[in-house]
């Protein structure tokens, strides 16, 4: 997936210390664990937190805000019940759940971790520990603009076309904010320089006339009464204030406010600025965290995220449909949710879709990454070319992920297509013909087609310089530079954009590509082993 997307400035040596830091337990406060034994959809799933940023992924109604308000409910700052609302009418079966919880708090256990749970039952929440530890929860409101958000308090007041209210409008800027505009420019993409918070104070007095008094008297019994009495009429005055915090923008000379801010500006700029004043070690939640932003920023604020962790040991749990939202975590930090079962790894919301039958396809084809992909659609487009458009072929990253998400799906009884899955060569997963599990030629997938192709480069280098968009009379310098890669490359990931660079920064899909072509071309019983199979699939029945 990092190659799909532009990678990030997060280090891989930033991804290791923290997942070595939850792996010791380096924390003073932190959700190792939640299962949800009995909740919704699910039971006996448990998600582990192996990384401090976690992305909750899957389909609509899969169960990631169940997951997202259960982790807040051990807090004992956080009701449950305002987590997980229960209506009188249509929620009857919203009874009887167990989430059990593993957590890391020092002070109540210094070297450990601590079990507790929290239950519904009969209308009762309770749970066994009440974790005390700050959670800031960002829900979906944070992207409406702040002339409809309630959460924006005073917005009529400061409209123009408010309430003709005596109200008198003071400001005073706030200071010290040049770390949330640094963090949050990161993420827009855009200089924030000129941006000013305020505190803007709403003073207002009203006139009433008091005709009334309460006033305690004594009777001839000498018992005391409270006794109201008419007096002549008296005008008072009562002044009272109220305050908002109010963001104001500024592009080239014209200044705008909050009011004016696009939803995706305004949401980073305070969601930034709250994680900001959180304490160390807070537990922050976010819903679908790409919400009114460009897939860019989405990124960009995960990688924010992971680096508010790593500055402030706060633990991040958001959900998304965004690819682009887990390009920079590690496979430990990404949890699918399909179903009621949850699954660890790096998949993309395409392989989800699939797993969760929400694809108009006849076949799913479950490979381990993209060179695979690109590896199955070649021969895919070359020998079942009608078939083409019913033939969905999905990289699922990591090994052991595209077989355990083959075996999903073909036990998932409501969907009715059917899946096989190729895995590499060096995959330590075990072929299953009879399982519709097969390995693809070779070791490693890159390295088989380089190798092949470069043990009859001669006879090949003419076609090979063409398919590589470099003039015929540079067979000589493609040649070389071929070679050159095979003695010099540590990673055979690596092996077709290193060669494009060499050949003068042409893409790698065109370099992958040319040698696919000739590697097909050269191959044809292994070419036609696969395309049977694949063949042989799509002429079963639905399941």
């Amino acid at each position: 997936m990092h190659d799909r997307m532009c990678k990030g400035e997060i280090r891989d040596s930033t991804i290791r210390d923290l997942i070595e830091k939850v792996r010791k337990q380096s924390y003073g406060s932190y959700l190792v664990s939640v299962r949800l034994e009995r909740i919704r959809l699910f039971r006996g799933a448990q998600v582990n937190f192996d990384f401090p940023v976690t992305a909750l992924i899957g389909p609509n109604g899969s169960g990631k805000s169940t997951i997202l308000g259960a982790c807040a409910c051990i807090c004992a700052s956080i009701a449950p019940q305002d987590i997980f609302r229960k209506s009188r009418v249509g929620d009857e079966s919203m009874d009887d759940w167990i989430v059990e919880y593993e957590v890391i708090d020092r002070d109540v256990n210094p070297k450990g971790t601590i079990r507790a749970e929290v239950t519904l039952k009969g209308n009762q929440w309770s749970r066994s520990h009440a974790f005390p530890r700050c959670v800031r929860i960002f829900s979906i409101n944070r992207t409406v603009p702040a002339t409809e958000n309630p959460l924006f308090a005073f917005k009529k007041k400061l409209s123009m076309s408010g309430l003709p209210e005596p109200i008198s409008i003071s400001t005073e800027e706030v200071g010290n904010i040049d770390h949330i505009k640094r963090e949050a420019e990161r993420i827009l993409g855009r200089s924030l320089a000129d941006f000013q918070l305020l505190e803007i104070t709403f003073t207002t007095t009203k006139k009433f006339v008091q005709r009334r008094v309460t006033r305690m008297e004594v009777l001839e019994d000498g018992r005391e009464v409270l006794v109201r009495r008419t007096i002549d009429p008296i005008e008072r005055v009562k002044t009272y204030s109220q305050k908002q915090l109010m963001y104001l923008g500024k592009i080239g000379e014209s200044c705008y406010s909050e009011f004016s801010f696009g939803s995706g500006e305004a949401s980073v700029i305070r969601t930034v600025a709250d994680i900001e004043s959180q304490p160390d070690g807070s537990l922050v939640l976010i819903e679908e965290i790409e919400n009114g932003l460009h897939p860019l920023a989405v990124r960009r604020m995960v990688e924010y995220l992971i680096d508010v962790a790593k500055r402030k040991s706060i633990q991040a749990i958001f959900t998304t449909h965004s690819d682009y939202a887990l390009a920079p975590l590690p496979s430990e930090a990404i949890w699918a949710s399909v179903d009621g079962r949850l699954q660890q790894g790096k998949l993309s919301v395409e392989v989800l879709r699939a797993v969760s039958g929400r694809l108009d396809k006849r076949l799913a084809i479950f490979v381990e990454d993209d060179f695979a992909k690109t590896w199955i659609e070649a021969i895919v487009r070359e020998k079942l070319g009608e078939n083409l458009e019913e033939i969905g072929i999905y990289p699922a990253y990591g090994n052991g992920n595209a077989v355990k998400t083959h075996i999903g799906h073909t036990l998932n009884p409501s969907i009715s297509f059917r899946s096989l899955c190729f895995i590499d060569g060096d995959s330590r997963q075990k072929e299953d013909n009879e399982n519709w599990v097969f390995r693809l030629p070779g070791s490693m997938p890159e390295s088989t087609i380089f190798d092949s192709v470069l043990s009859n480069l001669d006879s090949n280098i003419a076609l090979l310089t063409v398919a590589c968009q470099r003039p015929l009379d540079k067979q000589g310098t493609v040649a070389e530079a071929i070679r050159e890669v095979s003695r010099t490359n540590r990673d055979s990931h690596l092996l077709f954009s290193q060669l494009g660079m060499r050949l003068g920064f042409v893409p790698e899909a065109t370099t992958r590509g040319a040698f696919l072509a000739i590697w097909m071309q050269e191959n044809p019983s292994e070419v036609g082993r696969i395309a049977e199979v694949i063949k042989e699939a799509l002429e079963l029945p639905p399941k």
